[in-house]
């Protein structure tokens, strides 16, 4: 259908022709440590073991139930650390499992004898980690640096026997 006489037709209402958009150029890094795979990602040392959702790992640990003693806050956060640490290496979020491992590290789980040696051991070392909690540049980075990784890996029954079986494991 043709145009009416009496309607004229501004630059803006024609039709304009739409242009293809060229090719995508394909990206490469160009600074110098770009991260480009998940292997260039640095890990341990100062960069700690991210992993997901370790805050899950603080609400289990706030449900089970073991003794805090006197500083509560300070072992949440030692205990935290460590279930963090342990599900960061199986590149996962923390289990319970996780939590049972770091209470048998640090002489709480309910499978220890409550009068016996590895138990008041393990208890020593613990009061050490608490106190340098305060000093570490992040919270229980001196507990992690004292634990074997093949220990940290274990299952929570293996942790406890190898524990009992060699008792200068932790220093």
């Amino acid at each position: 259908m043709g145009q009416q006489p009496n309607i004229e037709i501004l630059a803006a209402d024609r039709p304009i022709e739409e242009l293809d958009r060229g090719a995508e150029r394909r990206w490469t890094p160009r600074r110098p440590g770009e991260i480009t795979s998940p292997a260039d990602m640095p890990s341990g040392g100062s960069f700690g073991r991210p992993g997901p959702d370790t805050g899950w790992g603080l609400r289990m640990i706030r449900a089970a139930s073991f003794d805090r003693g006197r500083r509560p806050a300070g072992l949440e956060s030692l205990l935290s650390a460590l279930v963090g640490a342990r599900a960061s290496r199986a590149r996962r979020g923390p289990t319970r499992e996780d939590v049972e491992v770091a209470l048998s590290l640090v002489g709480l789980h309910e499978d220890y004898d409550a009068s016996g040696e590895p138990r008041r051991r393990l208890g020593r070392l613990r009061e050490r980690w608490l106190d340098s909690l305060a000093h570490d540049p992040w919270p229980g980075r001196s507990a992690l640096a004292a634990i074997p990784v093949d220990l940290l890996e274990e299952k929570p029954a293996r942790v406890r026997a190898r524990l009992l079986a060699e008792p200068a494991l932790l220093g």
